[in-house]
C-alpha cells in the first residue's frame, strides 16, 4: 500500500488499545485478538503516528535522531505504516496532519544507526482476548470458557 505524503493515520479506536512501557508498545486488537510488540524505532514510530503526525514529519524528525539516510528511514516507516494499516492498528485521520507535534528525541551526540521498525504479531492468547467475560465463560469464571466454547 502506498502512503500519501500529506495523510495522516490514528489509532483505530475502540477497537484497538496500546500502551508504551519501557521503549515498546503494547498494542491490542480487540476485534482480531491479537496483540503486537513494537520496540526501538517502532515504538516510537508507533507513538509519533498516533499523535497524528504525518509521515513525512516523522521521516524528518527521525532523520534527525538517526545516521542513516532520509531515504532508508522513509523506506522503514511507509513499510511500517502499511504493516499497521493492514492489520487495522491504524486508520486513515479526517482532517490536516499535526504539524506542531514534534517529538523530542534524544541524540546524545552521537547519532545511532536506524533499526528496520517491526512489526511483531502474536495471536496465541486470541481465544481469551475475545471472549466475553459474562456470556462466554463456565461457572468458574473468566478465564475458563464455557463448554462450547471449547
Amino acid at each position: 500500500m502506498l502512503v500519501s505524503p500529506h495523510q495522516n493515520f490514528r489509532v483505530n479506536q475502540p477497537a484497538v488499545i496500546a500502551e508504551v512501557i519501557d521503549n515498546e508498545a503494547i498494542v491490542v486488537n480487540l476485534d482480531s485478538g491479537a496483540y503486537y510488540s513494537l520496540r526501538g524505532s517502532a515504538c516510537t514510530i508507533w507513538e509519533m503516528l498516533a499523535q497524528q503526525m504525518a509521515v513525512p514529519a516523522v521521516v524528518q524528525s527521525l532523520a534527525q535522531h538517526y545516521a542513516d539516510s532520509p531515504e532508508a528511514i522513509q523506506s522503514g516507516v511507509e513499510s511500517l505504516v502499511a504493516d499497521l494499516l493492514n492489520e487495522q492498528l491504524l486508520v486513515p485521520a479526517d482532517g490536516a496532519p499535526d504539524s506542531t507535534q514534534q517529538p523530542a528525541l534524544s541524540t546524545n551526540g552521537e547519532r545511532p544507526p536506524f533499526a528496520t521498525p517491526v512489526l511483531e504479531k502474536y495471536t496465541d492468547m486470541a481465544e481469551l482476548l475475545l471472549l466475553d467475560p459474562i456470556h462466554d465463560v463456565d461457572a468458574a469464571g473468566w478465564p475458563h470458557p464455557a463448554p462450547d466454547r471449547q
